[in-house]
């Protein structure tokens, strides 16, 4: 509260002094003093000197009884009884409101109204402003519901290496490198130290692929030793398998911040920030023609617009913060760097060729892994050769494949020879299979007797020993008509043959067709 509001308080207080603090005895008594009040000239805190108002001198005697001291601020009014409330809009109507914004964030006020009127509910009645301000006043907004306006809490850590922050941004243009004609975004990749505000290591790249995410990792491990945990958003590069072996090799704790939540890493956040408020606008108009151009600039502008400078939340620069706990930074070897930093992967091996494909180059790997799963492991900036991983152990080193015009003839362990010997167990398979088949053979017509299409039709339903339903006359019909003429004899055996192997539980089709085999095979024999 400022000194003029409170002395514009203590003058209005002592104006209704008279009347708010003496008891009358009769109402006379408290009008002739009233109109003493009234009368005089009194000197307002602003140096004028004024008359008070009868209607002005009632609102401050109203305000006075109802709020005491506080009453008698500007500002300080008290509210309506309904405010925040309307008449045009149900409770359970706004209940229901309330409860569509909470169950999906994002959904706008229309689109809450929809899904109202399609619930049955009267959403007619009200305007969508309504409806918003209602939201608003009972704080289901978007930005509440969804990032929890009010809940975050400023924290650090106490040590240096404690935690590192990273994240990555958009950067500055610059000319393809493929097509100097055409310009091309760069991409930023950090890591910040939590308690020191130190930025371990950032550098521009023209992607933020995996490859530059771990370039970027080594660099700063390499430069300020070990942290105890990443922090992380939720992007894809940050999820990787090898990112998390990685960490895990090192002994480091990887943690993710929640989805749609960056106040978590607001550090990070704030330093990106301040890079693309000082460092982009004047990179941007350096004339820059290349990425390693612009890495330089922005190591030297690191160094002494940043690191060097007092940090308002540190009162002391990032680089002094650190020295304070050099002491506690655990340093990494480099061959244990490059260990870790290996990139991970599954491949199976050819068939043929016995080589594995990395990153459109072929690697030749020993025979005994041919058509086998095995894990590759490499390290981004050697790809001469790779490893081999099989079942968790290492196994050989696969170098890169150059092609030659001429590869010479391959000996093969196994001689192959067209000769075989007699095997038993393919006998007996063939004799099993000659056994499960019906033995087609000409059979001897004994008599010149052919069928009409009833007998043929009765005979048929005789040897099923069942009726022929319309269908079954139907298939005979068109059967006799195709193959007639047809012999009793030579017709009665085959329906006969073909009941004895299968029973006469099966399709009418299966009975044709194995008489449809007989005839047939009958017409081709000689007589």
């Amino acid at each position: 509260m400022t000194d003029e509001k409170e002395n514009q308080a203590v003058f209005r207080f002592g104006v209704i002094a008279p009347l708010v603090c003496i008891r009358f005895e009769n109402k006379a008594q408290e009008r002739a003093v009233r109109a003493e009040i009234l009368a005089q000239a009194w000197k307002y805190p602003d140096g004028s000197i004024r008359l008070v108002a009868a209607r002005t001198l009632r609102l401050w005697i109203a305000r006075y009884r109802q709020n005491g001291l506080d009453g008698l601020y500007d500002g300080m009014k008290q509210p309506r009884p309904n405010k925040g409330q309307t008449k045009v809009l149900p409770k359970p109507i706004l209940d229901e409101a309330i409860r569509l914004r909470h169950e999906v964030p994002s959904r706008s006020v229309q689109t809450i109204v929809r899904l109202l009127i399609a619930q049955g509910l009267p959403a007619e009645g009200f305007s969508n402003r309504t409806l918003a301000r209602q939201l608003k006043h009972h704080r289901a907004t978007k930005q509440i519901v969804e990032r929890g306006d009010g809940y975050f809490q400023r924290w650090e850590q106490f040590l240096a290496n404690d935690l590192w922050q990273g994240d990555t941004a958009h950067g500055i243009w610059l000319p393809d490198p493929t097509n100097p004609n055409k310009l091309k975004k760069t991409k930023l990749i950090t890591f910040i130290d939590d308690a020191t505000r130190v930025c371990v290591h950032a550098e521009f790249y023209f992607d933020e692929q995996l490859p530059s995410l771990v370039d970027t990792f080594s660099k700063a491990l390499q430069k300020r030793g070990r942290p105890s945990r990443l922090l992380l958003d939720n992007a894809f590069i940050y999820h990787s398998n090898t990112l998390a072996g990685m960490c895990a090799n090192l002994q480091i704790a990887l943690s993710f911040c929640t989805a749609r939540r960056p106040q978590g890493k607001g550090k990070v956040e704030r330093w990106i920030r301040t890079v693309k408020d000082c460092f982009y606008p004047e990179a941007a108009r350096a004339g820059l023609a290349s990425l390693d151009e612009l890495n330089k600039l922005f190591f030297t502008w690191l160094a002494s617009e940043y690191h060097s400078k007092i940090h308002s939340e540190l009162n002391c620069t990032p680089l002094e913060r650190w020295q304070r706990d050099v002491q506690h930074v655990r340093p990494v070897d480099t061959a244990e760097i490059r260990r870790a930093l290996m990139l991970r992967a599954r491949r199976r091996v050819h068939n043929n060729t016995c080589c594995v494909l990395l990153e459109g180059e072929e690697y030749q790997v020993s025979p005994t892994f041919a058509d086998e799963m095995v894990e590759v492991r490499w390290h981004p900036d050697s790809l001469e050769n790779i490893e081999i991983w099989s079942d968790g152990s290492f196994a050989e080193i696969a170098p890169r494949v150059i092609r030659h015009s001429h590869v010479p003839k391959k000996k093969f362990d196994v001689e192959q020879d067209a000769s075989y010997e007699p095997l038993s167990s393919s006998k007996n398979y063939f004799a099993a299979l000659q056994s499960e088949q019906l033995t087609l053979f000409p059979l001897a017509r004994k008599n010149d007797e052919f069928l009409s299409l009833e007998q043929f039709q009765k005979l048929v339903s005789d040897c099923l020993t069942r009726p022929l339903n319309d269908s079954d006359l139907s298939r005979t019909r068109s059967f006799f008509s195709q193959f007639a003429p047809l012999h009793l004899q030579l017709t009665v055996l085959a329906l006969e043959q073909a009941v004895d192997a299968k029973g006469t539980h099966l399709h009418l089709r299966f009975y044709l067709q194995h008489l449809e085999k007989v005839v047939q095979q009958n017409r081709r024999s000689p007589r």
